[in-house]
């Protein structure tokens, strides 16, 4: 599963416009895109956006408040919507490979026009690589006030896997206690962790301590909590990957570059689509050393956003 293009219109905080993410041929759809533009272009807006379309279409969590997306003076919002389908999702529910959709924002209510086979691909949520999904780590990337504890299931993680709340995030020491007893997820736990913030490493559990599991710079152990940001940024991020069981979903990531260094960049998009294997990934950022890894046709250049 994954997006050709979008096309908003009256959309708050959006110009009028259609985009294409990635890709050589109209046709196709890229493995990676960068949507970048200068202050307040709309980079996470058109994120956010996306992930709205998707919540009226076939929701996982709360219904979506269709006003908060009309652009002032104007009545309605659409954004209009092209999926391409593997072999797998079109015997699903029968959608074409190439299939259309339209999310619908008014100010009372939201619709939406889409193949039923579509839809039956949307909605479906297993933390299994095989079921195709959508996620979305937005900026703010940080673990809520300790506890504030959740599950890793797919039953538990569904409601809170396109907010924006830091709660999202609570299920990280249940995910770092399972480690202990998943000696492969650690490895490649380990593996993610090293190439996206070099100064920290996964250690394993201390004992029976299986919190206490880190080490930054050469200390520790340490427990998350004891992390910088910028290390628990990429706890974060890959416990996340790997919890859900990325293969052919849709991965949206917000401004990675504010705990991410400028060198460091490729490495972090190296590691991310490791774990999300045939995934699109879909980024807002200003990193040169991102848009230099992702290349001049897998790039979205947003201008300033008219008042």
């Amino acid at each position: 599963m994954r997006i050709q293009s979008a096309t908003f219109l009256s959309i708050s905080g959006l110009q009028d416009m259609t985009v294409r993410f990635g890709g050589g041929a109209p046709t196709e759809a890229g493995d990676v895109t960068l949507v970048t533009g200068p202050p307040a272009s709309g980079k996470t807006r058109l994120l956010e956006a996306l992930v709205a379309a998707k919540e009226v279409l076939a929701p996982y969590g709360q219904p979506v408040a269709g006003w908060k997306w009309i652009r002032p003076g104007d009545r309605n919002a659409k954004i209009e919507l092209t999926f391409s389908l593997d072999d797998t999702e079109r015997n699903l529910g029968g959608a074409e490979a190439v299939t259309h959709a339209e999310a619908l924002f008014a100010p009372k209510s939201c619709g939406r026009e889409a193949d039923e086979g579509l839809l039956a691909v949307l909605e479906r949520y297993e933390h299994e690589p095989a079921c195709g999904k959508v996620d979305y780590l937005p900026a703010a990337r940080t673990l809520p006030p300790l506890g504030v504890g959740q599950g890793t299931s797919a039953f538990e993680q569904r409601i809170w896997r396109l907010s924006r709340e830091a709660r999202k995030f609570a299920f990280v020491p249940r995910f770092l206690a399972e480690l202990a007893h998943r000696p492969d997820v650690g490895a490649r736990f380990g593996e993610a962790l090293g190439a996206m913030c070099p100064t920290l490493a996964y250690a394993g559990p201390t004992g029976s301590d299986s919190l206490s599991c880190f080490k930054s710079r050469g200390e520790g152990p340490l427990t998350v909590g004891e992390l910088s940001t910028s290390e628990q940024d990429a706890v974060v991020t890959a416990a996340t990957l790997l919890m859900v069981g990325h293969q052919r979903s849709i991965v949206f990531v917000d401004r990675p570059e504010a705990a991410v260094h400028e060198a460091g960049m490729a490495a972090w998009l190296g590691a991310v689509r490791s774990l999300i294997g045939d995934s699109q990934l879909i980024v807002a950022s200003n990193s040169p050393a991102l848009r230099a890894a992702v290349g001049p046709s897998n790039v979205v250049e947003l201008g300033a956003v008219r008042a």
